[in-house]
């Protein structure tokens, strides 16, 4: 009921300013002393307004007062007119309540927000800290090994060079290995005895002292020597059958896994194929392939390297 009279007041006031305008009977005193009040009145209209509308006879109140301008001004003045309507179309009081209520729940949402946030960066700091301190005991313990690395790393180094100093001999490495052939001429003529170490009893006067092998003469005849490893290849040594037949052997090709490092051009009684330096030769096998229809008749076979390497190491 209060709030209804101010605006009743108000707008009765403001009647009376805009009529004493249209009807200047009054002193130049009285004249200012009136124009003051309704300034006062005009610059509290607002505040008025939100007070008067925040009861529920609010809006007819509004009507009456304006019936009762209509009633004393023929012609208002537009800017008062104005004035009035953007006061009166201020939200109701429910809206600014839901606003309120809206920025309340907004600002309590960004605040949890804020704290979530606080919270992951004082975990994120405590989980660096933790780190750092992991990565100084880790550089601390590095440290503290680097006396030891350095022994190893001098231990390695020594047996690297002791390694190369062994498989660098030059000796022997086809003494005793596995041999296998391609056909037989009889049951007395094995393979392995081309790598047992017996090049001088080849007679035939004594059938068991006997010591070298026979093939049948079918082409393509081989005789592989399985070293057992991977050697670097510096030397092969034949030695043909003395008595007779030296010929079968013309032809015949000697390889190192692939690579044919000689060939029998002539009859001789003893053959040696050298693997030059510059030309290093690695290879497992050592194959002697004779690719005519003739016997392979051989009396021993010496193959000489240095090794065993691993394929991935070959410093040799």
């Amino acid at each position: 009921a209060e709030s209804q009279s101010v605006l009743f007041l108000f707008y009765r006031y403001q009647v009376i300013g805009y009529q004493f305008n249209y009807y200047p009977e009054f002193s130049t005193q009285e004249m200012a002393i009136i124009h003051t009040l309704t300034m006062f009145i005009v610059t509290l209209k607002p505040v008025i307004l939100i007070l008067a509308l925040s009861s529920s006879g609010a809006f007819d109140m509004k009507e009456e007062a304006l019936e009762l301008r209509e009633e004393t001004l023929q012609l208002p003045p537009r800017e008062g007119l104005e004035l009035r309507e953007e006061t009166l179309q201020l939200p109701p009081p429910s809206s600014w309540s839901e606003l309120e209520k809206t920025l309340m729940e907004t600002l309590s949402l960004v605040k949890i927000q804020a704290v979530s946030s606080a919270q992951n960066i004082a975990e994120i700091k405590t989980s660096l800290e933790r780190l750092e301190d992991r990565i100084g005991m880790l550089e601390y313990k590095v440290d503290s090994q680097k006396g030891l690395i350095k022994k190893v790393q001098g231990d390695l180094t020594t047996v690297k060079i002791r390694q190369q100093q062994m498989t660098s001999e030059v000796r022997l490495i086809s003494l005793y290995k596995m041999v296998d052939q391609t056909s037989y001429a009889d049951a007395n003529r094995d393979a392995d005895l081309i790598v047992d170490g017996q090049f001088i009893f080849d007679k035939r006067a004594i059938e068991s002292i006997q010591t070298y092998t026979k093939t049948n003469n079918s082409p393509n005849n081989k005789l592989t020597i399985h070293l057992g490893g991977l050697f670097r290849i510096h030397r092969v040594k034949v030695w043909n059958v003395r008595f007779c037949c030296q010929e079968q052997f013309v032809g015949t090709r000697i390889f190192a896994d692939v690579q044919m490092i000689g060939v029998a051009i002539s009859a001789k009684p003893i053959y040696q194929f050298d693997v030059p330096e510059s030309d290093p030769t690695h290879a497992r096998e050592i194959i002697l392939h004779q690719e005519l229809a003739k016997h392979l008749h051989i009396l021993e076979v010496q193959v000489w390297g240095s090794g065993p390497y691993d394929p991935e190491d070959l410093f040799a």
